[in-house]
């Protein structure tokens, strides 16, 4: 088996018309697509994990047309998530049916690394793989981040920070957050990045521990 890392940019910036009315929330931050699944009447569900503002989430989605049913609630750690349950929509459908029809694996969770753009690790064989590739719409932006064999325990490397936690990561380097003794807060870091000291915290958690699992692997 055999997998490729994908960083894609649809066309509207979504996966589902629903999500990209979650995107046009400014306080609001779609920071994964926990879950993503479909059925044969063509409607599916989409568990997010936002971030921000969710005050003002339900008036966005409740009279979306293609919502059927939605909640919002709270995990550990003070996640916030968003179940859909929805109708089809574009590009969902289109997605869906290219990894379908070569009977891919798509890992979960879905990691949005910029307000139009996710990463998304798909695996099979690898001429299943090079089909499905061969058949995204051109209108998809797609670049490809990495290959390799699929090991379904091995989910980052190294090399697999998204650009906002290299960012990150390279200003807290820069201003002394990791030097002995410590000279940056994560608030310093927020300051200089212009940015909530939560976004800070997320990403060098991210960063940090991409970085640890590829030395441990």
């Amino acid at each position: 088996m055999r997998y490729v890392r994908l960083e894609l940019t649809p066309p509207t910036g979504a996966i589902h018309p629903v999500g990209r009315r979650l995107a046009t929330e400014s306080e609001l931050e779609r920071a994964e697509l926990i879950y993503v699944d479909s059925f044969p009447d063509g409607t599916g569900i989409l568990l997010y994990r936002i971030r921000g503002d969710t005050e003002d989430v339900g008036s966005r989605i409740d009279d979306h047309p293609l919502v059927l049913e939605w909640d919002l609630f709270e995990g550990t750690n003070a996640a916030v998530y968003c179940y859909l349950l929805v109708d089809s929509g574009e590009p969902a459908s289109t997605l869906i049916s290219l990894v379908g029809q070569d009977g891919l694996i798509v890992e979960t969770p879905i990691e949005y690394t910029g307000p139009d753009s996710f990463r998304l690790t798909v695996a099979g064989k690898e001429e299943m793989i090079q089909h499905a590739y061969q058949t995204i719409p051109d209108q998809f932006d797609c670049q490809i981040i990495k290959t390799g064999e699929y090991d379904p325990l091995c989910k980052w490397s190294i090399f697999d920070l998204t650009t906002r936690q290299k960012e990150v990561l390279r200003t807290a380097v820069e201003i002394g957050y990791y030097d002995v003794p410590k000279q940056a807060t994560h608030r310093d870091i927020a300051d200089e990045l212009e940015c909530a000291t939560s976004t800070v915290d997320e990403h060098l958690r991210k960063a940090e521990s991409t970085i640890f699992l590829s030395l441990l692997r």
